[in-house]
């Protein structure tokens, strides 16, 4: 009785880039974060990492890299794929928690768009940053008896965390 999916396709992790499969790993940390700041029992979350290849030079020529090696899906081929991948976790868990993790700027907000109108769904580098960040604002605000109106903000960067902030 799965209840929260945490997906990536390996593309951005973190400061490292794209791991390709080996993204695995953040899609599992985060399920452990569920487990320990959430308790949610651990047998309802399931990490997923999409396999689309990867752009990463060594890990195509490492004879030891396990995920694909082929340069990854891009445009149709790459939003087909992760379709059918939605379509698959809607029939199976129609009422799961789907978390979008470290996918490349050009794919995060576009699946974003895609797709939160569809099931319950977000992506932490864009929404779950933002809210953090308005809720520290907020607090501090709080404290200094001022108005959020009244204050100039300047956003520095377009990554996803910058323009999740902005959008907020």
């Amino acid at each position: 009785n799965i209840k929260v999916v945490v997906v990536t396709d390996g593309e951005r992790i973190l400061g490292l880039g794209d791991l390709g499969a080996g993204g695995m790993g953040i899609s599992e940390g985060k399920i452990l974060l569920y487990t320990a700041a959430a308790g949610v029992n651990p047998e309802e979350c399931l990490p997923i990492c999409l396999d689309v290849g990867t752009n990463n030079e060594s890990l195509l020529r490492d004879p030891g890299y396990r995920g694909l090696k082929q340069r990854r899906l891009t445009g149709e081929e790459y939003h087909s794929f992760v379709d059918e991948f939605i379509s698959a976790i809607r029939v199976w868990q129609p009422h799961l928690l789907l978390q979008f993790e470290d996918f490349g700027n050009h794919n995060a907000f576009d699946l974003l768009h895609n797709y939160r109108e569809k099931l319950c769904c977000f992506n932490d580098d864009i929404q779950g940053t933002a809210a953090i960040t308005l809720s520290a604002i907020l607090a501090s605000l709080r404290l200094k008896k001022e108005r959020l109106v009244d204050q100039t903000i300047l956003f520095h960067g377009a990554g996803e965390a910058g323009v999740g902030c902005g959008e907020l």
